[in-house]
């Protein structure tokens, strides 16, 4: 479920925060493995600056990971269903 732009969560999240998020209380050592693969694909680096990671761009690679950021529609129907 997104939320909305303006719900005053903090846009850049720590890796504890991040692994909460991601893969629940019990993650921080399996977030670190992970994320040092998925940087590989694609996962937001830790940003200099605030030593954090940007949460919408990790939500997004994560989501894009699983095919949810596939959003169209097609525009013809691909043939007729034959159930037997």
């Amino acid at each position: 479920m997104r939320t909305a732009a303006n719900d005053n969560s903090p846009l850049y999240l720590s890796e504890a925060s991040i692994a909460a998020r991601v893969l629940g209380p019990k993650s921080k050592t399996q977030w670190a493995a992970l994320a040092a693969v998925w940087e590989k694909d694609g996962l937001p680096r830790i940003d200099p600056m605030t030593g954090c990671r940007y949460w919408p761009a990790v939500r997004e690679f994560l989501d894009r990971r699983h095919g949810l950021g596939r959003r169209f529609l097609p525009t013809a129907a691909d043939g007729v269903e034959n159930w037997n």
